[in-house]
């Protein structure tokens, strides 16, 4: 459905992409407004603020993505109301449902209909109305916004989703806990079936440098559990897609990168790529392949106590795991041969809540002020330790797990949610093909999509910062 929504949309931006382009150019902003100052003045403007959630409920008992009533809601509506109080202006907050707000902004952003001066909705929508100007690029905002700040407002590996061309339009409110980060690969552990199983607990086998392919294959033998011919729990639950986008990623697979002659080129043609796959291969259809079910649910399996490692949204963790079980830990994948023990890496669909300015604002550069302090971290959260510390008390059971938790997001990159992107990244398991047949069979496809989608992102990120 969600798709259905998507393809409607962008058509529409499509059949009115030359009206949209002719409707206005790059501004100059010229407001004087003090960024460091403690008296900034606003001067009364009027913004509105789209905020886009999953679902009807979120959006009737949310203040900026925190459920109401929680301390962090509290935290949230107490900001807000300073803002406007110091800052003499007024945030209209509109909560509306994702699959209604990311259409209604590509299509007021591509006819020239105001909607809002600044928004939060789903990356891959928004990079819509990015490719055609309707979005503010970020370098016309840094006087007003300090997006610079990577540690507040989200690093360049995760933001690549929003950067096209020669700039970067959209953030990430890093700092504010549990509602910033989104990825989709990430191992958790049922530590009550390691316990019971009396086998190695993966995170302390991570902790010793022991975390690797090779280990991982004996420790699918020892966690697989089995009654005759009835199966009391897995070893490993993932997507067919998840666990071919894991080897590849945990051998230092990159989707896109530079060739010896500095062209983006994808990734699929280093020869590591190869290994990763063929040891895919083996744990999928192999000996080994008895110990992984790639068919259930992954958190209705995992949490149900059917399987040792389930592979998990990161928000899933959050709003479910971490409700529903009490005692479940964090791992990374094991490395590949390829990486040095120890290697972290993961990988995001999308940014779920993207931060963006409309280039039809009545107001950039207020917005653009106003958010930056709406955003600062929170008094009693002021540093990355301190928020790492309230996850740890209030969602994790071990710091490790809180480490993880970052860690892997930090170090995660997007995977350019598109046909050839999600197929190169799993497909070949069910293929029926060798891996090389299978790379070569999708050539063509995939070396298009790097030019068409891939590449100006890449660019975009050496516009702003010279480099990757």
């Amino acid at each position: 459905m969600r798709n259905t929504i998507k393809s409607i949309a962008i058509a529409l931006l499509a059949s009115v992409l030359l009206a949209a382009c002719g409707l206005k150019g790059a501004e100059s902003f010229d407001v004087d407004l003090a960024l460091d100052s403690e008296k900034l003045d606003l001067e009364g403007a009027k913004i509105k603020y789209v905020y886009a959630l999953k679902s009807g409920r979120e959006t009737i008992d949310s203040s900026l993505g925190y459920e109401n009533g929680t301390l962090l809601g509290e935290l949230a509506m107490k900001r807000l109301k300073d803002i406007q109080n110091n800052l003499n202006c007024t945030l209209d907050i509109e909560y509306m449902i994702t699959s209604v707000a990311d259409p209604m902004f590509i299509a007021s952003s591509a006819s020239g209909t105001y909607m809002c001066d600044v928004m939060v909705g789903i990356s891959d929508m928004l990079r819509a109305p990015a490719k055609i100007g309707m979005l503010i690029g970020m370098t016309e905002l840094e006087d007003y916004i300090d997006f610079r700040n990577e540690e507040k407002w989200g690093r360049r590996n995760i933001l690549e989703v929003i950067y096209w061309q020669d700039d970067c339009y959209g953030l990430i409110p890093l700092m504010w806990p549990s509602v910033s980060v989104s990825y989709d690969t990430l191992p958790v552990v049922n530590e009550d079936l390691i316990s019971s199983l009396g086998v190695s607990d993966p995170r302390d086998l991570y902790e010793n440098k022991q975390w690797t392919w090779e280990t991982f294959r004996g420790c699918l033998e020892k966690y697989y559990s089995a009654e005759g011919s009835e199966v009391k729990n897995y070893s490993l639950t993932c997507s067919t897609h998840g666990l071919g986008t894991l080897y590849l990623i945990s051998n230092g697979y990159r989707l896109a990168e530079p060739d010896k002659n500095g062209n983006i080129i994808s990734g699929l043609y280093n020869p590591k790529t190869l290994v990763s796959m063929e040891e895919a291969n083996y744990i999928y259809s192999g000996p080994l392949s008895y110990t992984v079910d790639t068919e259930s649910n992954v958190l209705d399996s995992f949490l149900a106590g059917n399987t040792v490692i389930g592979v998990i949204g990161s928000e899933n963790v959050i709003n479910r795991v971490a409700k529903e079980m009490t005692n479940f830990g964090l791992v990374p994948w094991p490395s590949g041969p390829d990486v040095e023990p120890g290697f972290m890496a993961a990988c995001h669909a999308n940014i779920e809540r993207c931060l963006v300015f409309s280039r039809l604002s009545h107001c950039p550069e207020q917005t653009a002020a106003a958010i930056s302090a709406l955003y600062e971290p929170f008094e009693e959260y002021p540093t990355m330790a301190s928020i790492k510390e309230f996850m740890s008390r209030n969602y994790f059971f071990d710091s490790r797990d809180t480490d993880v938790y970052f860690d892997l997001y930090w170090n995660s990159q997007y995977t350019y949610f598109a046909t050839a992107s999600w197929a190169a990244l799993g497909e070949w398991l069910q293929a029926n093909k060798s891996p090389s047949e299978y790379i070569e069979s999708v050539r063509n496809p995939i070396d298009k999509h790097v030019e068409e989608n891939i590449a100006p992102s890449k660019r975009g990120i050496f516009a702003v910062w010279g480099e990757e």
